[in-house]
């Protein structure tokens, strides 16, 4: 969350129940996102432990895949739960038309259809949270306030996606033996319902029929069809929730500084404010084409881009941005691809025009603005290239190292970091680092050996669940076997 907040409080480890007030105390906002992190971590995990990893009600469950009248793959309206977290799809939409997924010119799936070839696909539903502004929601800002912005929001993103199922490995040996067991489990529920006359014993194998079918479908076995040899959660390996990457952070142990104008002479981090560092990964991969930029304000400084004449750049506000920043011009369909914008450097800000240094871009499109842009925007990045530090396109090589290594990167005023080898970096990957004046320090965990913590990246987290396999066979007929699961609410009220 790009937010112009002090730090981000909220740990699960910590089970905190609530937060509580004070009288006479200074109002921070941590205290108060982190008790929405708090209530909302606890609504989730009950409903992942109500409903298990992804499910969608009996009654008005939503993502029910099927080909409309031409063929097209449509999306089905209606709620949807994916580890605890509801999703909602108010109305059907075809996979061509969703609202928060603008299908690239190469999609797979499209090409598919309109020249089927009869591969085979899993459709999968992946879901996240995006950090929203009044920049891409106007209606957030108060007009009456003349201007300034007050919170943002995080909003649930969801997304249908399909997978080839030529990168996905065939069900294992004891999947399947499982599935054959289930079967007959299944046959012999049946024989047994066929016998059965009590009303009471007939619902209980009715229930228990229905549970094993369900427990078929989920392992992709129960339509047999396009994909029998697949299970369905089968693909779920193939995709990445978290990044495995890991960083560290720290104040330069040997930086002290003799000035007491700026700080504690005793102090090792050596800022005049307090900050909160942010770390993100802008171009994703290994560690040897991985690269990174930071900010020293969460990345929170942002503006509405509106044109662009040669080199200038038209902006809403050009406050907080100077001669020298490295800025990121994006909009909504690069951020909800998972993709980084380009970065080019200020060479002046001048009567609220931003121009830029021509030297700095890489692409001849980089500048280009358009009315079809959804959102454009700015961001200011705090990283520059000094003799330690060599830039790549505006942003800084990711440089992975031991826990023995003593090379770790400079921000600024002493804070460092080091990425853990054998990283693999997502674009968006980030990581928040407080540092705090009074303490002439940061606030991250130590290890066991008391020495900085490695962490894993605080966001984005991707959440995924299966919902069924496709393809149009030679002929163009779009077949669908289902993975969706279903749950009954737990109390049904009689009419």
């Amino acid at each position: 969350m790009k937010a112009d907040i002090t730090r981000d409080t909220f740990d699960p480890a910590n089970h905190f129940s609530r937060v509580l007030d004070q009288q006479g105390r200074v109002t921070l906002d941590a205290n108060g996102n982190e008790q929405t992190a708090i209530l909302l971590h606890y609504l989730r995990a009950l409903a992942r432990d109500l409903i298990g990893p992804y499910g969608a009600p009996v009654d008005g469950g939503g993502f029910v895949l099927a080909p409309d009248d031409d063929g097209n793959l449509s999306i089905g309206a209606g709620n949807f739960y994916v580890d605890g977290i509801l999703v909602e799809n108010e109305t059907p939409c075809l996979y061509s038309a969703q609202p928060d997924y603008p299908l690239a010119s190469d999609d797979a799936l499209q090409k598919e259809h309109q020249q089927p070839t009869g591969k085979n696909f899993w459709v999968y539903l992946d879901v996240w949270e995006r950090h929203i502004t009044w920049i891409e929601h106007e209606a957030i800002r108060e007009k009456a306030l003349g201007g300034p912005d007050t919170c943002t929001r995080a909003k649930v993103v969801w997304q249908v996606k399909a997978l080839d199922m030529d990168a996905v490995p065939a069900i294992d040996e004891a999947t399947r033996n499982r599935i054959a067991a289930l079967e007959t489990k299944r046959k012999s529920l049946k024989r047994q319902l066929a016998r059965a006359t009590d009303p009471a014993k007939i619902a209980a194998l009715e229930a228990d029929i229905k549970a094993v079918e369900l427990e078929i479908e989920a392992l992709g076995a129960a339509g047999g069809g396009a994909l029998p040899a697949v299970g369905c959660a089968a693909p779920l390996d193939q995709l990445t929730g978290i990044s495995a990457a890991s960083l560290a952070a720290r104040v330069d142990p040997g930086q002290k500084t003799e000035s007491p104008c700026l700080t504690s002479p005793d102090a090792k981090y050596r800022g005049a404010e307090n900050q909160l560092y942010r770390v993100e990964i802008h171009r994703g991969g290994a560690a040897d084409e991985a690269t990174f930029k930071w900010s020293r304000d969460n990345g929170s400084v942002a503006t509405a881009w509106f044109g662009t004449e040669g080199n200038d750049l038209l902006v809403g506000n050009a406050h907080g941005f100077a001669a020298g920043n490295w800025i990121e011009l994006s909009h909504d369909t690069l951020e909800l691809h998972g993709q980084s914008g380009a970065l080019v450097k200020l060479a002046k800000v001048e009567n609220g025009i931003l121009t830029v240094d021509p030297a700095s871009v890489t692409s001849t499109d980089a500048l280009a603005w358009s009315k079809l842009l959804v959102n454009p925007r700015l961001r200011r990045w705090s990283q520059v290239q000094t003799g330690d530090v060599v830039l790549a396109d505006g942003a800084v090589p990711v440089q992975e190292t031991t826990a023995g290594d003593p090379a770790w990167l400079d921000l600024e005023d002493g804070v460092q970091i080091r990425f853990a080898a054998d990283g693999k970096y997502r674009v968006g990957d980030y990581w928040l680092i407080p540092a705090r004046v009074a303490t002439g320090n940061i606030e991250w965990p130590p290890d066991a050996n008391g020495k900085p913590a490695l962490r894993p990246p605080h966001g984005v987290q991707h959440h995924y669940a299966p919902l069924g396999f496709l393809n149009w066979g030679d002929e163009g007929k779009l077949t669908i076997n289902s993975c969706r699961c279903e749950f009954k609410p737990l109390r049904e009220c009689p009419p």
